[in-house]
């Protein structure tokens, strides 16, 4: 997939024999409803390629609002939009964008610079100075050049509630995860950079890996997830500790998640590593003393080949 940033002006090879099929938003955590646009986009609908156009920083990080906190990082975003078939990524920067009239935005921007021929948004996109521009503008706009504009209407779980980016935050930080995934539809995803830890689990016979949430990242309920993750190919189970190990570690503000990778021996210093979470097993919990905390763990290894073996949980 050919990703075009128009703010570093990185790959910015559009040309004038090109059209694209383009489905335009956010995408933040590209779940189900996002799916929906990104393969009707796919599908090209008579232009030469298929495109996603968002921003390579979310608008409300832009803003800087505190209260936000994004489902992917964009290289995630990016990976999701290749895995869905789509042929380009353009990442615009919403600073140069937020004043723009929808009607510039749609004509000027959409059609014009980008060249798209066939718009794929949700029922509830808004673009424009003040978010003023809806679906409905942008077909009119479009139609005006003889481009297409195609609405898709929102996606729901088999118990009728809309999928949305905000319902799955809420999920994740509430800790229930299986309902996140199912939204998502796959499994909620910390990829993050190894840090180096405190070495702590190697002496007790149970080494972890040590990813640090960075500011503006959603950060699941604290506690002891049933998770996966793959390493150079092969598939392992884990068991995932979210939070600021209070038996360990005292007075920090640091969010971590900390994996005890199942059968997996081997040094992912400064490896990005992707732990895929499945089942949340309990909450957080500071430990009287070191003992006790190793034998929480065990019984935590325990749980999770359970789920995962004995009762082929998520098969």
């Amino acid at each position: 997939m050919i990703v075009i940033d128009l703010k570093t002006g990185l790959r910015t090879e559009l040309n004038n024999d090109m059209s694209l099929s383009c489905a335009v938003g956010n995408f933040d955590g590209v779940h189900k409803g996002h799916l929906a646009l990104l393969q009707k986009a796919a599908e090209k609908n008579g232009c030469t390629h298929s495109a996603v156009w968002t921003f390579a920083t979310h608008p409300r990080v832009c803003m800087g609002d505190r209260n936000f906190s994004a489902l992917t990082t964009t290289e995630q975003k990016l990976g999701l939009f290749a895995e869905a078939g789509i042929e380009l990524a353009i990442l615009e920067d919403f600073p140069a964008v937020k004043d723009m009239s929808p009607e510039d935005f749609a004509a000027d921007l959409l059609y014009g610079k980008c060249r798209v021929r066939t718009a794929v948004c949700g029922y509830n996109f808004r673009f424009g100075k003040n978010a003023a521009g809806t679906p409905a503008l942008l077909s009119k706009e479009f139609s005006k050049r003889g481009a297409n504009v195609i609405t898709v209407d929102a996606v729901k779980t088999a118990e009728g509630e809309i999928i949305s980016s905000s319902a799955i935050r809420t999920l994740i930080e509430d800790g229930d995860i299986e309902k996140a995934n199912e939204m998502l539809g796959r499994e909620f995803t910390v990829s993050l950079p190894i840090s180096e830890g405190h070495k702590l689990g190697r002496t007790l016979g149970l080494p972890t890996i040590n990813q640090v949430f960075p500011a503006g990242y959603v950060i699941p309920r604290h506690g002891v997830y049933a998770a996966k993750c793959n390493i150079k190919g092969k598939e392992y189970i884990a068991v995932a500790n979210i939070g600021v190990r209070p038996t360990v570690i005292k007075n920090t503000e640091n969010i971590n998640c900390e994996s005890h990778i199942i059968d997996f021996s081997g040094d992912l210093y400064g490896e990005t590593v992707s732990v895929r979470l499945y089942h949340f097993l309990r909450d957080e919990k500071k430990f009287s003393s070191i003992d006790e905390l190793k034998s929480a763990i065990n019984a935590d290894v325990l749980k999770t080949e359970e789920l995962f073996f004995s009762k082929g949980y998520n098969q």
